[in-house]
C-alpha cells in the first residue's frame, strides 16, 4: 500500500511541476524493470518473473547517490524486512522493520512523537481490558497505521462548526502539537491469516476514549464479550461443514468467500459492535440502469454466520452489496442486509 501512495505522490509532484513523468520498462530473462523519473524521485522497480519478489528502490534525482527509500516487497505490495526513510538532506526519518512489526523515528525529527506513543500505550491497554493479553497477542497487530490531528472550532457567519486539521503520523512528522488521534489495528481470525479486519481507537489530547464521528460506517470501538470466552476459538473446517448442512453448496461453479466481520451496532458508543465469522456464497447479481451515464449491480449473497469466540452456527441470511459508476467514478457499499 505504501508503494502506491509512493507512486502516487511522485505522480502528483510531476503535476504541481507541470511536468510529465518519465516511465521506461525494461524486460529481462528473469525480471521486468520499471523506472520512472520526474523532477523530485527517481523510481526502480524490479519484479522478478519466478518468485514472488520485488526490489524497490526510490532515490532523489538532483542526486541519485541519496536515497529516499529502498527494500524488498512481494507482489502484492506486502513489504519484507528492514525499511528505512531518507529526507533530502540524507537525514534518517525512521527504520521499519516489517517482520518484527516495529518503527523506530528520529526523535530529532519528530518533535511531538512521545504523545503518539503513550496514545498508543494507552490504546493497547483498552484493547487487553476487552480482549485480553493473549488475544491481542495472538491475533491484532499495529502496523502504525495512526493519524494526528488539530481539532478546533471555526465560525461560519452566525454559526460555528467543528473542524480538523490534519497534522501527520507516525511516519510523518508533525510541526505543531494535536489534540486527536486516530489508531488502527489489524485483527485476524487466525494469526497466520493473509487477510485482516480494522480495529479503530480514537483519543483526545489527554487520552480518553472519543467514539468517533465515523464509528457508525466504520471498525470503531469494541466488543463486550463474556469472561472467559475472549479466544477466538473457530475452526474453518467446521464452519464449512456447518454452513453445508444449513444449505450451502459447494461446488467448481460456486462463488463462496470467508472472513472475519465487524457488525458495527452504528450506535458511536464504547461497546459498538461484534465479531462474526462469516460464510457467503453469491447467488445472483442484478444489473440495473439510473440514468443514461449511471448504472450497477446488485450482488445477492446467502450468509452463514458464526460466532467466533464460541464457534457456534448464528444464523442464515439473505444479504447484498452494490456497486455504482459513473464517468469512471463509482462506490461500493459492504456486505447489508437483504430485506428484499
Amino acid at each position: 500500500m505504501k508503494n502506491l501512495i509512493s507512486i502516487a505522490i511522485i505522480l502528483s509532484f510531476a503535476s504541481a511541476f507541470g511536468q510529465k513523468p518519465f516511465r521506461e520498462i525494461i524486460e529481462t530473462d528473469s525480471s521486468k524493470i520499471e523506472i520512472i523519473r520526474n523532477s523530485v524521485y527517481r523510481v526502480y522497480e524490479e519484479t522478478y518473473k519466478k518468485n514472488d519478489s520485488v526490489w524497490y528502490n526510490v532515490t532523489y534525482i538532483d542526486d541519485t547517490t541519496k536515497l529516499n527509500t529502498e527494500g524488498w516487497k512481494q507482489k502484492s505490495g506486502k513489504q519484507l524486512g528492514t525499511w528505512r526513510e531518507y529526507n533530502r538532506k540524507g537525514d534518517l526519518l525512521y527504520t521499519r522493520n516489517h517482520d518484527k512489526h516495529t518503527c523506530v523515528v528520529n526523535p530529532k525529527l519528530y518533535p511531538y512523537h512521545q504523545t503518539l506513543e503513550k496514545m498508543k500505550i494507552i490504546a493497547n491497554s483498552l484493547i487487553i481490558d476487552a480482549y485480553g493479553k493473549e488475544f491481542m497477542d495472538k491475533h491484532i497487530v499495529f502496523e502504525f497505521d495512526c493519524y494526528a490531528y488539530n481539532k478546533k472550532r471555526i465560525k461560519i457567519g452566525k454559526d460555528s462548526i467543528w473542524t480538523k486539521d490534519y497534522l501527520g503520523s507516525w511516519t510523518e512528522p508533525m510541526k505543531s502539537k494535536p489534540n486527536t488521534f486516530l489508531l488502527r489495528y489489524e485483527v485476524r481470525l487466525n494469526p497466520t491469516d493473509k487477510n485482516s479486519i480494522e480495529l479503530g481507537v480514537c483519543f483526545d489530547d489527554k487520552g480518553n476514549y472519543v467514539a468517533s464521528s465515523d464509528d457508525t460506517w466504520n471498525n470503531y470501538g469494541f466488543e463486550l464479550v463474556k469472561p472467559g470466552h475472549k479466544e477466538f476459538v473457530l475452526d474453518k473446517t467446521k464452519a464449512i461443514a456447518i454452513a453445508k448442512q444449513n444449505g450451502l453448496v459447494e461446488s467448481d461453479s460456486s462463488k463462496i468467500d470467508e472472513f472475519l466481520f465487524w457488525e458495527n451496532f452504528k450506535k458511536q458508543q464504547y461497546y459498538n459492535g461484534q465479531f462474526r465469522y462469516y460464510i457467503t456464497e453469491l447467488i445472483g447479481q442484478e444489473n440495473y440502469q439510473i440514468s443514461k451515464e449511471r448504472q450497477g449491480i446488485k450482488y445477492k449473497y446467502m450468509g452463514y454466520i458464526f460466532n467466533p469466540w464460541t464457534g457456534e452456527f448464528v444464523e442464515k441470511k439473505k444479504m447484498k452489496s452494490i456497486r455504482e459508476w459513473e464517468n469512471g467514478n463509482g462506490l461500493s457499499t459492504e456486505l447489508q442486509l437483504n430485506n428484499e
